[in-house]
């Protein structure tokens, strides 16, 4: 028997709801992208078992939290917004860990945030991190590509080489499975 929490809603459900909150166009088509690449990305794996559905709906979803702010604490607002509408658990962690390549307990601290990790740990939760990296908007970029332009408008910070150090990480890790 599948357990209420597992059941997770269809790929139209979750665009009309990304609608009804109000998720600027913008942001809508950004998640379009990024569950795209996503998938792709999921369809090389080749040595690990991928719950196909979960990255595709994880990925539509990962920024529903900017209803609220576009600042970290979208993260954590889109996992809040899940839960209080009885998504799956798994849905409210994407949402949680996509933010740069997760957040340790001192990343978190750091953001006022509460403090745990937000590192992701699955491998779905590690394929729409690296997705999501990979795009800049709707358009796909290199992760050189993409922190090159957070360096230039946030400066070379610790949690950036941190970051940037993670996904690389995530990006070998998912390398090694295909």
């Amino acid at each position: 028997m599948v357990k209420k929490e597992e059941i997770l809603p269809d790929r139209e459900f979750v665009l009309d709801l990304l609608k009804i909150l109000k998720i600027p166009l913008s942001v809508r088509r950004h998640s379009e992208k990024v569950a795209e690449k996503a998938i792709q990305i999921a369809c090389k794996i080749k040595n690990a078992q991928v719950d196909m559905n979960l990255v595709e709906i994880g990925a539509l979803l990962h920024d529903v939290g900017r209803t609220k702010t576009h600042g970290f604490k979208h993260a954590l607002i889109g996992g809040k917004i899940l839960r209080q509408r009885n998504f799956s658990e798994k849905l409210a962690r994407i949402c949680e860990t996509h933010i740069l390549g997760g957040l340790d307990k001192e990343d978190a601290k750091k953001f006022r945030l509460p403090i745990k990790n937000y590192l992701p740990m699955t491998l779905e939760e590690k394929i729409i991190c690296l997705a999501d990296k990979h795009m800049a908007g709707t358009r796909e970029v290199s992760i050189q590509e993409r922190f090159n332009r957070w360096f230039h408008k946030y400066g070379r910070s610790t949690i950036l080489i941190k970051s940037k150090k993670r996904i690389e990480k995530i990006q070998k890790e998912i390398e090694m499975l295909m």
